[in-house]
């Protein structure tokens, strides 16, 4: 009896039929460098556990999270994405990529050092780039701030802030909600197991971060979405 085909299976199907997500997401992995344990193989993890490569979208110009990597309307702006109705950039996988990229990279170099969030909160640093990783994912999931409040509980608490399996006991102290912790809990080992089978199995290639980056063309303001082969596209008028 043949074995039934994993999700990342699937995904990789997919990427193979239409290689423009290939293509964008090894683009977006330009914005990490040779010293980053991240790749095109992450964002592949990534954009798979937040959309399930764009099957779960949800509804353009809302402010909550949408769109390809499920950017809220603050984050992705903060990112340079238009988010409306009618041009909603997180739909657009070159554009959502490329903003995914960046904001894991600033979460990693913000968690690579003490780094100053608000007025109380401050990251604790993380040397050891495999462990950073749960950390930058963990924040991706649910924001720098909660996972740094929860380093700085287990610091003292007297446990290791840049352990991850350490920090994650104190995220319900940091005020975490209870539905949420859940879904870090769960988003963190799930990515990255997403990951190690991309990294074995994708024909995305993990040195395309070497290459050099292509920003997207503008995109006009006004027009209309269309949608073919899991790739969606905003036709100008």
């Amino acid at each position: 009896m043949p074995k039934k085909p994993s999700d990342v299976d699937i995904w990789i199907d997919r990427e193979k039929k239409n290689e423009h997500i290939r293509q964008a997401l090894e683009n977006a992995s330009t914005y990490f460098d040779h010293n980053d344990v991240m790749d095109v193989h992450t964002l592949e993890a990534v954009y798979a556990k937040e959309s399930s490569f764009g099957d779960s979208l949800r509804t353009r110009g809302i402010i909550n999270a949408a769109g390809e990597f499920h950017f809220d309307k603050v984050t992705a702006e903060r990112y340079g994405l238009n988010v409306s109705k009618e041009n909603d950039q997180r739909f657009d996988i070159d554009y959502a990529s490329i903003a995914a990229a960046r904001y894991l990279k600033d979460i990693d170099y913000g968690f690579s050092k003490e780094t100053i969030l608000t007025a109380k909160v401050r990251t604790a640093p993380v040397a050891d780039l495999v462990e950073r990783e749960k950390f930058d994912l963990a924040a991706y999931n649910a924001g720098p701030t909660p996972i740094a409040k929860a380093q700085q509980l287990a610091q003292k608490a007297g446990k290791n802030p840049a352990i991850w399996d350490d920090v994650k006991t104190f995220l319900k102290a940091a005020g975490v909600k209870a539905d949420k912790i859940i879904e870090i809990r769960n988003y963190v080992p799930k990515t990255l197991k997403y990951q190690a089978e991309f990294a074995k199995k994708s024909p995305a290639d993990a040195k395309a971060k070497d290459r050099k980056i292509v920003k997207p063309k503008i995109q006009c303001t006004k027009g209309h979405w269309i949608t073919k082969n899991h790739h969606h596209i905003f036709i100008c008028e």
